[in-house]
């Protein structure tokens, strides 16, 4: 009697493991490109891991971007500051993990000259938003960007989420001169 229905199990047991992942929508590219151009207030939190030849770290960072300006700040993951970064009407500004303030025109040759790592803080704002800014670029099937190739950087996105109705990247990897970035992306805050 039980040899009867097995066929019956094995066809049960085979349709409860097909399980179709929803198919993402897909965006019209100059659309939603064009609406992130204009997102320029916003504020993320996150974990950023940096590894290079001489050096591996992770940090917890959070950025507020307010129009050209920016804060990032760079905490161990026990809390304790690396650095805090901001720019401010052209103005670069660095406090370093001494509270010593250092200040320059170029962000990322600061970084450079007290860490030792390669930041790409010139492109960050537009790469986070999942924007190529005027880079070379590939796009996923569902018109979300893929990766980015701007210079000595290559940019590739793992996952994006959908957040007050734009599609954000929360993890994305950034391999550069010496060094390579991975970036995942906690929680947004957009003020449109």
């Amino acid at each position: 009697m039980f040899l009867r229905f097995l066929p019956l199990l094995g066809l049960l047991l085979l349709a409860g493991c097909t399980t179709t992942s929803p198919q993402r929508q897909q965006v019209d590219w100059q659309q939603e490109r064009a609406r992130l151009e204009r997102l320029d207030h916003w504020q993320l939190s996150g974990k950023m891991a940096i590894i290079s030849a001489q050096q591996r770290g992770s940090a917890r960072l959070n950025w507020q971007q307010d129009g050209e300006d920016y804060r990032l700040n760079l905490t161990s993951l026990i809390g304790t500051s690396i650095l805090e970064l901001s720019r401010s009407q052209g103005r670069v500004s660095l406090t370093d993990n001494e509270g010593r303030q250092h200040q320059s025109q170029d962000a990322e040759a600061l970084i450079f000259q007290l860490t030792g790592w390669h930041l790409p803080i010139a492109g960050l704002p537009d790469w986070i938003k999942g924007l190529p800014g005027k880079a070379d670029y590939r796009l996923n099937p569902d018109n979300s960007l893929a990766s980015v190739r701007d210079g000595q950087w290559q940019i590739s996105y793992q996952e994006y989420r959908d957040q007050d109705g734009y599609r954000l990247p929360h993890l994305l990897t950034m391999t550069g001169p010496q060094s390579r970035l991975k970036l995942q992306i906690n929680e947004w805050a957009l003020q449109p």
